[in-house]
């Protein structure tokens, strides 16, 4: 019986000790997600019908045109920036391949710093920053579990969705609602063998 009790106590300390590890991980607020979801290298963001994945120095992107599907692959390969391409053409996927330098790719992206990772593009590249959040507290208010931003302010109509892993940012554009959801953490990416033999470009 006392082993019984002690077994259970321990169990009840581990759980309880992982849920205030999870606390203690969780974003304070969406500067705190957006700076450890740029820092992160297994990552996705999605928006629309397109999805972007990123695992170590490899990502990966899906969408659609004209109902065919769209793929891309970015290796960093030593010096090496890779660029894989896939369309559908007759209910296949055609594969194109690009290889650039590291400068070059920095001169095609107008890329303000060297590149050393993806990370290094993801971060230029993105339309938004947790500067842009930098007053969340001041400016969003808490309603049944979503932030919505206060009337008068700068964010007016965007409402901000948050969890440790994921966050979900809406906003309308031209008319249209627009929702980009970032998370955090991202399965293996493996580039097609397609892909790989495809003739350079």
């Amino acid at each position: 019986m006392k082993k019984k009790l002690v077994l259970v106590v321990a169990i009840v300390l581990v759980a309880v000790t992982a849920c205030v590890l999870l606390v203690g991980c969780a974003p304070k607020n969406p500067s705190d997600f957006l700076d450890k979801w740029f820092d992160c290298n297994s990552k996705y963001m999605k928006a629309g019908n397109i999805e972007v994945g990123i695992n170590g120095n490899i990502a990966y992107t899906k969408t659609k045109i004209n109902d065919k599907d769209i793929y891309a692959y970015m290796e960093i390969d030593g010096d090496n920036v890779i660029n894989y391409n896939g369309a559908e053409i007759d209910g296949k996927i055609v594969w194109t391949k690009k290889t650039m330098t590291k400068a070059e790719a920095k001169e095609m992206l107008k890329l303000d710093t060297d590149i050393e990772n993806i990370n290094d593009i993801i971060k230029e590249q993105m339309e938004f920053s947790s500067e842009d959040f930098k007053d969340f507290d001041k400016n969003f208010t808490k309603k049944d579990g979503v932030y919505v931003a206060n009337e008068g302010t700068d964010l007016e109509g965007v409402t901000v969705k948050l969890s440790s892993k994921e966050m979900a940012v809406t906003f309308t554009e031209g008319g249209t609602e627009v929702t980009i959801t970032l998370g955090i953490g991202y399965d293996k990416i493996t580039i097609p063998k397609e892909a790989k033999d495809a003739a350079e470009m």
